[in-house]
């Protein structure tokens, strides 16, 4: 075997050598999201059945000791679906209740905010929302970043542009808030149901 190898070489496997010119590599926009929105404290759940839909909903509400009638919505289809109580003014204070249950347009994968816009939130502030928001969502709707979420919002609505267009940031527990609370007053508790179905 000696001889073959001083005849003909070691058969060595080269490694491409990486250009400091090419870009990194980047992750699916998925598991992008995946890692950013739990690094930053938010509550992510996939789901790939309506069973599976209904049952993670009953369980955040039983992890936090919440009825019903204590989760608002916007959406009357939630608040038949979910059994979660429906609001139909668009201006006012919703802190009397514990948690809402939205939608959302788009699950920006590089910051793990949410972009919202007067078709999920009506003409509210995200300050006047409860602590706890449940954001239910499809995978279709990840995104890479702020930028694409708004070309493809503008080529969705065509003729008229939703207003009331914001990002919903998680309310993490790493201080960030306490530091520069002015910048967190709009930051919520975020559970995330994903569904794939």
């Amino acid at each position: 075997m000696g001889i073959w190898e001083n005849l003909f070489g070691k058969n060595k496997a080269i490694k491409p050598v990486k250009s400091p010119f090419l870009p990194p590599k980047e992750e699916p926009v998925d598991i992008e999201f995946a890692k950013n929105f739990t690094q930053k404290g938010g509550r992510f759940l996939y789901i790939d059945s309506e069973l599976r839909l209904h049952q993670n909903y009953q369980d955040i509400g039983v992890e936090n000791a919440w009825e019903s009638e204590q989760i608002l919505t916007l959406n009357p289809e939630f608040s038949t679906q979910f059994g979660s109580t429906y609001i139909e003014q668009t201006s006012g204070n919703l802190k009397a209740y514990k948690a809402a249950v939205i939608g959302c347009e788009y699950l920006i994968s590089n910051t793990a905010k949410i972009l919202l816009s007067q078709n999920q939130i009506k003409h509210f502030k995200l300050t006047d929302l409860p602590e706890t928001v449940i954001v239910v969502a499809h995978v279709n709707q990840l995104v890479r970043d702020v930028s694409q979420g708004m070309t493809l919002l503008k080529n969705k609505y065509d003729k008229a542009i939703p207003t009331n267009i914001t990002t919903l940031k998680i309310k993490s527990d790493s201080g960030e808030e306490k530091s520069t609370p002015e910048l967190y007053t709009s930051a919520k508790n975020i559970y995330l149901l994903l569904q794939d179905f």
